[in-house]
């Protein structure tokens, strides 16, 4: 992965094997999303379209309980502001992972043998960087919570694990990502600060 700012924003160019398993994790993570929505929507379509709507419980699947924590400590009151904000909140998410999705454009694989392909060329711009940031950030927090992630002497253990080790560091790689477009966005708003004043 290469990075380079840019004067709109920031040119990140993945190899090719990078950007395709960025976009089967994030298409996994729609899938959630979208296995979770079916449950989530409001039957009335007034609050549908309001983006209104949700379960009324912290959801079973742990990746979804990390994405979607209740937002209170007491049951009823977490309980009521799910059912109102979820399905909001679940939209917004899938809308971010298209963001990232569109920009990787890879769609589905090619069939037949795997083939060497050239490195793929995205652009993040001011506008779309906090879908990536967002997108990437979900993704780590529903790897955590598959591999029981929590603390950094969970992540010791489990790097120490044959059947763990490679999540972690793509739990590692994902934070790489986000730490190092976040670091060049900054500095280049912090240089056109500069020449604007």
């Amino acid at each position: 992965m290469k990075l380079m700012p840019t004067p709109d924003g920031l040119k990140v160019t993945f190899e090719y094997d990078e950007a395709a398993m960025l976009d089967q994790l994030v298409t996994q993570l729609t899938q959630l999303l979208q296995s979770h929505s079916g449950t989530a929507l409001d039957p009335d379509p007034l609050f549908a379209s309001l983006e209104v709507g949700g379960s009324d419980e912290l959801p079973e699947d742990p990746a979804l309980a990390r994405l979607f924590p209740d937002a209170y400590p007491e049951d009823g009151e977490a309980s009521s502001f799910r059912q109102v904000t979820e399905q909001g909140l679940l939209n917004r998410k899938l809308q971010d992972a298209a963001v990232v999705t569109s920009a990787l454009g890879l769609g589905d694989p090619p069939a037949g043998p795997a083939e060497p392909s050239e490195p793929i060329v995205i652009k993040i711009s001011p506008v779309t960087l906090p879908a990536w940031v967002r997108t990437l950030t979900a993704l780590r927090l529903a790897i955590a919570a598959r591999i029981g992630l929590d603390t950094t002497e969970d992540r010791e253990q489990l790097l120490d694990g044959d059947d763990t080790r490679g999540t972690v560091l793509v739990f590692d790689w994902l934070a790489a990502i986000i730490e190092s477009v976040l670091t060049i966005m900054a500095a280049t708003d912090e240089d056109a600060a500069s020449d604007a004043g």
